[in-house]
């Protein structure tokens, strides 16, 4: 990406080579699995698990040189046999030295208890077989009283021989899969037993595709004891409200009272930034496995730490306290949410609140280092989520998508000099997503990096760049407004006297053209529903071609631009924006969509023009 004005596509600029289902003789491993597994009365769960693996190029011996299993304290594994044969038939069992367990690495911003048992295989090669047997007894955990086990059987470094799955309980069972072309699923009569396996070998390996892409659905299933919400977290919104209930610990109840009075919206953002100023986030699990129940008020308070869980907890409590509308709120952060296929513990992997501020929906993540005032944030955008009633119950919602905003609103002079260089001096306004990314840059990467960082996407060749702005803080105002100015000496390039200017506009519809002819698969990610304007004077120069103006508009971006010839020079106007967070395979491989490709860059390539000095 070359200038400040690609901004809004820069994710499309990934690696574009040769993308597809990578081919079955490429496989550098085949896999054999059996699992059988018992749901027991207490909601505990005894598996047994089998697995043979075929090493059938060099790859795959890194892939099983060392296997790891990382487990809660509180459960069992038992390694019941693991061993290598050899192609000429040669069995090793691997010997005490070669099994090992032990407490597993805390995680980055965690404490645990976890423990990790691995083995080693020795004496790998090519035709050699992995094979290996465990039994494992997972307790239920806390205040969890309904099963939900799921099983991904999506994309992986081996092809799948056999695949054999066994759940029995002591319990009527429910299942919900999808994409499940490959497999067979049988329920018994008293629907107390799931059976699934593979109907045929299958290898499913994607290579390739763009960094900014996922696949959003994948072949999986899910069992579990009910499928409502309220059964499965039925007893933690009663222990939550248990918590609540107490009285706030005195630095909490300190601020409450210091804001009391203040409109809402003022009493929420000191909230946030209370909790920013003096809590960091730690997932602390040394006592003991505490699942989705969160730590006491008092306790978050003392420890000064807290995961998102205690975090949105004393966020709850200090807003009730206020007298402000609020609950936690289950959810699945990322970049997009998978299917809900049923609910429970293990579908959301987050929480945060939802609040009634002066009328209006806030979802709030008090485990930010940022906090813009009624926007939700990117990774919690357009999905389902469970919310934990003050009244003890728990009901699931639909969290919106953020509709378009301009983020990016670019002003810029190019004084044009008679060897193509140019004085560039831009008034550039950040906001929303742009904005957030630039207070990350600055809070992880130092401020001088993000300077660099935006003087190299202003210019082709930057020299003697200067960014004029304020501080970024925790609080994202709703504009963020600065300066810059920089010597570019290839602002033009030098053709027979004459000299081209290059927007770069029309890299985005290349690159989905790169994406149509290279077979990718996955679906694109284009960030939060937003727009790019820039409006650029390329002082001194006269245009040879005439004044032109386009749009295109489509379900999924809308395309201006406008040149015209004025006295001080050639002012050339563009504004892009998405309207989807997402672009599915089907949508880019569409006819519309093409339609929108060849649009588009018949009008930006306008923008690509020849001009005098």
């Amino acid at each position: 990406m070359r200038t400040l004005t690609l901004g809004l596509a820069a994710g499309l600029y990934s690696s574009f080579s040769a993308a597809a289902l990578q081919p079955v003789s490429e496989a550098p491993l085949a896999v054999k699995t059996a699992v059988s597994c018992q749901h027991n009365k207490d909601n505990s769960l005894d598996c047994v698990t089998s697995k043979q693996f075929t090493i059938l190029h060099p790859s795959g011996r890194e892939q099983l040189s060392r296997i790891d299993f990382t487990y809660p304290a509180e459960d069992r594994m038992q390694v019941e046999r693991a061993e290598v044969i050899q192609p000429n038939g040669k069995v090793i069992k691997l010997g005490k030295s070669q099994i090992e367990t032990r407490a597993a690495p805390n995680p980055d911003a965690g404490v645990s208890r976890d423990m990790q048992t691995w083995m080693a295989f020795p004496e790998l090669s090519v035709g050699s077989t992995v094979s290996y047997r465990i039994k494992t007894h997972s307790v239920a955990q806390p205040l969890v009283r309904q099963l939900r086990y799921q099983l991904d059987l999506g994309p992986q470094k081996a092809r799948e021989d056999s695949f054999n799955f066994d759940l029995k309980s002591t319990r009527p069972l429910i299942w919900r899969g999808m994409m499940l072309d490959d497999y067979t699923v049988d329920a018994s009569a008293d629907r107390k037993r799931v059976k699934v396996s593979l109907r045929r070998p299958r290898y499913l390996n994607y290579i390739n595709e763009w960094n900014n892409s996922a696949l959003r659905e994948w072949p999986q299933l899910v069992i579990a004891t009910s499928d409502q919400p309220q059964d499965h977290f039925g007893a933690h919104a009663r222990r939550y409200n248990e918590i609540l209930a107490a009285p706030l610990p005195p630095a909490a109840a300190a601020v409450v009272a210091a804001n009391q009075g203040k409109p809402a919206a003022e009493q929420t953002a000191a909230f946030m930034q209370h909790i920013n100023r003096n809590y960091r986030y730690l997932n602390d699990t040394r006592l003991a496995e505490r699942g989705l129940v969160p730590f006491t008020l008092a306790e978050i308070e003392k420890h000064g730490y807290g995961d998102c869980k205690d975090l949105s907890t004393l966020l709850t409590a200090m807003l009730r306290r206020a007298g402000i509308a609020a609950e936690p709120v289950l959810i699945y952060r990322g970049k997009f949410a998978p299917p809900l296929l049923l609910p429970g513990v293990g579908a959301p992997n987050h929480m945060i609140v939802r609040a009634n501020i002066a009328g209006q929906t806030w979802w709030l993540d008090p485990t930010n280092p940022f906090f813009q005032p009624g926007r939700i944030m990117s990774d919690l955008q357009d999905r389902w989520a469970f919310i934990i009633g003050k009244d003890g119950v728990v009901s699931q919602t639909q969290v919106p998508m953020e509709p378009a905003r301009t983020d990016l609103n670019i002003k810029r002079e190019n004084a044009l000099q008679a060897d193509g260089g140019a004085d560039v001096s831009a008034d550039i306004e950040l906001a929303n997503s742009a904005l957030i990314d630039t207070i990350l840059q600055d809070r992880y990467q130092g401020v001088s990096a993000t300077d660099q960082s935006l003087c190299n996407r202003l210019s082709n060749q930057p020299e003697g760049c200067k960014v004029q702005r304020d501080k970024t803080s925790f609080m994202v105002p709703s504009v963020y407004p600065l300066r810059m100015s920089v010597r570019d000496p290839r602002m033009l390039e030098k053709i027979s006297g004459l000299f081209l200017y290059d927007s770069h506009f029309k890299g985005v519809w290349d690159s989905f053209d790169n994406y149509k002819r290279n077979g990718n698969l996955a679906d694109v990610y284009l960030g939060d529903a937003s727009a790019m304007q820039s409006d650029v004077l390329l002082k001194g120069a006269k245009a040879i071609q005439p004044a032109f103006e386009c749009k295109v508009s489509s379900p999924w971006y809308e395309v201006n631009a406008k040149q015209q010839q004025t006295p001080a020079g050639i002012r050339v106007q563009y504004r892009i924006s998405n309207k989807v967070r997402w672009l599915s395979h089907a949508e880019i491989n569409s006819p519309e969509f093409a339609k929108l490709i060849e649009d588009a860059r018949a009008c930006v390539t306008q923008v690509r023009q020849i001009v005098k000095l």
